[in-house]
C-alpha cells in the first residue's frame, strides 16, 4: 500500500493567529497618508478647546476646581510644545516597562484619555455651568476633528488590513467626509439614552426635597435602581466601545450611526475577554512603538541641535535658546529666526504626536476586526468597498474594439477551413 507524503508549504498565521494583525499596524500607522492626517488633527485638536477657554473660561486665575485649572493648562498646549513632552534636559526619559507604559504626552493610553476624561468630567456634580459648557464644547470640537481624520484613517486601515488593499488620501477623505455625521453622532447615541434614564430619576430626586417625597421615593426607588442599571450598562459599553465605532462605519455597507452603537456594544459584552486581551496588545505594543518614534523624533532634533552649536559656538547657542525662551528680551530679525527654529523642533514634536493618534486608530481598527470575526465569524477581507461590483471589472469594449472583433471573425469566416 503506498502511502503520499503531504509536504507543508506554507502556515496560515492569520487563521492560526489573526491577532498577529495588530502587530502590522505600525506599519500602517507610520505611513505618509495617515501620518500626515493624524498630525493635522492632533494640530487642530487645541484650537477648539482654547476656543471653549475663551467663551465660557473668563479668568482661570480665579477658579476653585484646581483639577479644572490644570485640565485648561494642559488643552491648550499644542503638540510639541516643551510642557507637554519630556525633554531629555529633565531627566524624563522613561526607563522601566511601568513607566514605558504610562509616559506622556499622547501614546495610546494618553490618546484615549484625551477623549474619555471630558466625558468623566461632565459627570461632575461640582461642575459650574460655564465649566460644563467648557467641557462640553471641548468634546464635541474632538467629535467632529476626529469623527473626520479618525474616519479617514480608519477606512485606509480597515481596507490595508482586512483586504491587503490600498486606499488613496483623497478617496479616504471623500468617505470620512460623506460619513462625518455617523462618525459624530454614533458616541451620541447611548448618551441619549443616559439622559433619558436619568431624567425621571432626577424628578425623583426633586421629589425627595419633600418629606412625603422620600417616602413615595423609596417605593419607587426599585425602579429607579433599575434605570440606573441600564445607566451603568450603556457607560461602561461607551467607556470600552466608542473605539470599535469608526471601525464599523468604516468597514461595513451598512455602517451608520446606530448599527455602529450596535455593534459596539455586541463586541463589547458578548466578548468582554477577548476584547481585553486585544486591548492589552495593543496598549503594550502601541506603547513600545510610540516609544521608538519619540526616541527617533528626539534624536532628529538632539542630532540637529549638536551640529548647529559646533558651528554657532556654545556661548552664541545659549543666547539663542534664551531668545526661544524669551523672544520679547531681543528685537530684530534675530528673534523671528529664533521663533522658526523654535516653529521647526515642534514641527517634528507635533508629528511624533501624531504618531501617538494615528496608531491608536490604526490598533482601534484592527481590534474591531478581530472582534467582528470572533463573534460574527466575519473574514477579515469582508470589508466594503465602494463601487466594487465595476472596480474589479474587465473594462468594456470600445466602438473601434469592437468593430476589429467583429472584423476579425467575418474574415475568418470568408477564410473558410481550407484556408
Amino acid at each position: 500500500m503506498s502511502s503520499e507524503r503531504v509536504v507543508l508549504k506554507q502556515i496560515s498565521w492569520r487563521d492560526i493567529c489573526p491577532w498577529l494583525v495588530i502587530f502590522r499596524t505600525f506599519g500602517l500607522a507610520k505611513s505618509m497618508p495617515v501620518l500626515f492626517l493624524a498630525t493635522v488633527g492632533a494640530l487642530l485638536t487645541p484650537v477648539g478647546w482654547l476656543a471653549a477657554e475663551r467663551l465660557f473660561v473668563r479668568d482661570l486665575a480665579e477658579q476653585e476646581n484646581l483639577s479644572f485649572v490644570q485640565t485648561v493648562q494642559q488643552n491648550r498646549l499644542w503638540p510639541g510644545a516643551a510642557e507637554a513632552m519630556p525633554t531629555p534636559e529633565a531627566g524624563q526619559y522613561p526607563t522601566s516597562v511601568r513607566q514605558i507604559l504610562t509616559v506622556e504626552p499622547e501614546n495610546i493610553r494618553a490618546v484615549f484619555r484625551r477623549f474619555v476624561d471630558p466625558f468623566v468630567a461632565l459627570l461632575d456634580d461640582r461642575l459650574t455651568i460655564n465649566q460644563a459648557a467648557y467641557y462640553a464644547f471641548g468634546l464635541l470640537w474632538m467629535l467632529i476633528i476626529w469623527g473626520f481624520f479618525g474616519g479617514a484613517i480608519t477606512r485606509i486601515a480597515a481596507v490595508k488590513l482586512g483586504r491587503e488593499e490600498r486606499v488613496s488620501t483623497g478617496e479616504a477623505i471623500r468617505f470620512a467626509a460623506r460619513k462625518i455625521g455617523s462618525y459624530i453622532t454614533s458616541p451620541l447615541f447611548p448618551l441619549v439614552g443616559v439622559v433619558l434614564l436619568a431624567v425621571p430619576i432626577v424628578l425623583l430626586g426633586l421629589l425627595m426635597r419633600l418629606d412625603w417625597g422620600v417616602l413615595v421615593a423609596g417605593i419607587l426607588w426599585p425602579m429607579a435602581l433599575l434605570g440606573g442599571l441600564f445607566i451603568t450598562i450603556l457607560l461602561v459599553g461607551l467607556l470600552f466601545g466608542w473605539p470599535l465605532m469608526w471601525g464599523t462605519i468604516s468597514s461595513e455597507r451598512d455602517g451608520d450611526a446606530f448599527e455602529a452603537f450596535s455593534r459596539s456594544y455586541s463586541y463589547t459584552f458578548q466578548r468582554p475577554l477577548h476584547y481585553l486581551f486585544y486591548a492589552f496588545l495593543a496598549t503594550t505594543f502601541g506603547a513600545f512603538g510610540w516609544l521608538l518614534v519619540y526616541y527617533f523624533s528626539e534624536a532628529v532634533i538632539e542630532f540637529t541641535h549638536y551640529a548647529a552649536r559646533m558651528g554657532a559656538g556654545a556661548d552664541r547657542w545659549g543666547d539663542i535658546r534664551d531668545l526661544i525662551d524669551s523672544p520679547t528680551a531681543g528685537s530684530g530679525v534675530i528673534v523671528w529666526g529664533a521663533l522658526l527654529l523654535d516653529l521647526g523642533t515642534g514641527l517634528v514634536r507635533s508629528v511624533a504626536t501624531g504618531f501617538g493618534y494615528s496608531f491608536f486608530w490604526c490598533l482601534a481598527t484592527a481590534i474591531y476586526l478581530l472582534l467582528r470575526r470572533d463573534v460574527d465569524q466575519t473574514e477579515f477581507d469582508e470589508v466594503f468597498i465602494e463601487n466594487e461590483d465595476t472596480r474589479y471589472r474587465l473594462p468594456d469594449l470600445s466602438a473601434q474594439d469592437a468593430e476589429s472583433t467583429e472584423s476579425g471573425e467575418a474574415n475568418s469566416d470568408a477564410s473558410g477551413p481550407d484556408s
